[in-house]
């Protein structure tokens, strides 16, 4: 190394010279450092060359190597605390994206089985005689027995004879999905 005033003087004046110099001497242990402090040494390289980059774009005079050294270390314990705060925050974000992720496919998923078993359904009622349709429809959209016997013009034992055979008829045509239907709530 060249003689300590000389060596400050260069960096304070911004001499290429001087600043080869200093990266030569203190880049690697200023890695060492850093890489005590975390143990990803990917970064550790970047936060060493962003503290002396910024020492040479600032106004900052040093009086001496002391000074100096000081301040490398001290930035770069800054820098590498920064970079831990900041890899936990994103790691927090990305745990929660991942679980919100997780959740929307679960719900996607859900929604396909549940849209998949409904038009199942539509087309084990479509089959029905027309009667039986009505009567199963009226009774999907919550009417009573009593309010489709009224509606269809029949009697509320027609209703529960004719609902009856439509549902065994569901349940033949749709045997592995009739339990998903009750979970869904469409067959009461």
């Amino acid at each position: 190394m060249v003689k300590p005033d000389k060596f400050i003087q260069g960096i304070n004046n911004k001499d290429p010279l001087a600043w080869k110099e200093l990266y030569r001497f203190y880049y690697g242990a200023l890695c060492n450092y850093s890489s005590s402090l975390v143990n990803e040494t990917n970064f550790v390289e970047d936060i060493v060359q962003e503290c002396l980059v910024v020492v040479w774009k600032s106004d900052l005079y040093f009086q001496n190597v002391k000074i100096l050294t000081s301040y490398l270390y001290h930035s770069v314990y800054n820098n590498t605390l920064k970079y831990i705060r900041d890899k936990k925050v994103e790691d927090k974000r990305k745990t929660e994206w991942s679980l919100t992720q997780e959740e929307l496919e679960d719900n996607m998923f859900y929604q396909a089985i549940e849209e998949d078993v409904i038009r199942k359904l539509r087309v084990a009622i479509s089959r029905l005689p027309e009667q039986r349709q009505a009567i199963v429809q009226l009774s999907i959209d919550g009417l009573s027995i009593q309010e489709i016997a009224l509606q269809l013009g029949v009697s509320a034992n027609t209703v529960k004879t004719q609902k009856k055979r439509a549902y065994s008829f569901i349940k033949e045509n749709l045997k592995d999905y009739f339990g998903l239907l009750l979970l869904l709530d469409i067959l009461k």
